[in-house]
């Protein structure tokens, strides 16, 4: 679990989601899948490119404590600023990424880059987590076990703030393995969390037994949250268990009050969506906790 935090008082938390709907048309306006005419610009050649040169960079979406209100933490997310073509959201490069390989060498830079914020983060006195995405590459590789641990050691970033996601979709993939790697995993001491969960696919037993410790509820599955009683219920019965379990459960995706509400009464402990703010490059999140003073050991 990610440490408790103090609570933000309204007046903060109204000024959150309004800068988050300020923003919220600026980020749709990213394109979501790339042209056949832009293929060029997403060849292995380009991507090797941008990450000597520098192009790449990471955002931060902040994730709130939905009974308190608080600044839970952060997950990161790369963006690329292409020289010509502006600033691209991943869906219009990771499968090139994948397909060639670097997204090894990205993911490293990722990792390093991210514990290295937070850590400066962390020495101002926030204490909050980070969300670090991994993909199936990542986890199958024989050194992501090594490059998790210099990056932790090379930030002096305390690994029990640092959350690792996998997709569900993989985990269960040759079984023992994957049970295996995790485990080296933590046993560096992060905590590991399922990304797109959606309660039904696989039982939260199954999860556990794999080491996990979050849960992070399908964006889909929440959009159906506030009208559906058979998604409310399923949810219900998730957080019932998820506490016996010591899991966390975290919903990812909120949109609106009607979502924020239902899953408050459902006693889900984290939200995270552009009901409260959109992703955000660095020294925008540093206004935000200036502004908040939410984190352990400041004033409000």
């Amino acid at each position: 679990m990610v440490a408790s935090f103090t609570r933000a008082s309204p007046r903060r938390g109204t000024l959150l989601t309004a800068q988050a709907r300020r923003n919220r048309h600026r980020m749709a306006k990213v394109p979501t899948a790339p042209s056949s005419e832009s293929a060029a610009f997403q060849s292995a050649d380009a991507l090797s490119a941008a990450l000597d040169e520098g192009q790449f960079f990471l955002v931060y979406q902040p994730t709130i404590d939905l009974q308190t209100n608080a600044f839970a933490g952060v997950e990161v997310l790369i963006r690329w600023r292409h020289p010509e073509r502006g600033v691209l959201s991943p869906d219009q490069f990771i499968d090139e990424l994948e397909a060639s390989g670097l997204i090894l060498p990205v993911g490293r830079w990722t990792l390093n880059t991210a514990c290295a914020q937070g850590t400066v983060w962390h020495d101002r006195g926030y204490r909050f987590a980070m969300s670090v995405n991994v993909s199936q590459r990542q986890l199958e590789s024989e050194t992501f076990n090594e490059d998790v641990a210099a990056a932790l050691s090379s930030s002096r970033f305390n690994p029990a703030l640092l959350v690792l996601e996998f997709e569900q979709s993989f985990l269960f993939a040759e079984h023992e393995l994957t049970f295996s790697r995790l485990a080296r995993l933590r046993a560096l001491g992060v905590q590991l969390a399922v990304d797109d969960y959606e309660p039904g696919e696989s039982t939260l037993d199954d999860l556990v037994t794999l080491g996990i410790d979050i849960v992070k509820l399908d964006r889909d599955f929440i959009s159906r949250i506030s009208s559906s009683e058979e998604a409310a219920t399923l949810v219900h019965r998730l957080v019932q268990r998820s506490e016996l379990q010591h899991v966390q459960v975290i919903a990812s995706g909120i949109e609106d009050s009607a979502q924020r509400d239902r899953l408050q009464g459902e006693m889900v402990h984290v939200g995270q969506g552009f009901f409260f703010s959109a992703p955000h490059e660095a020294r925008d999140i540093d206004r935000f906790l200036e502004d908040f003073a939410i984190f352990s050991g400041k004033p409000l």
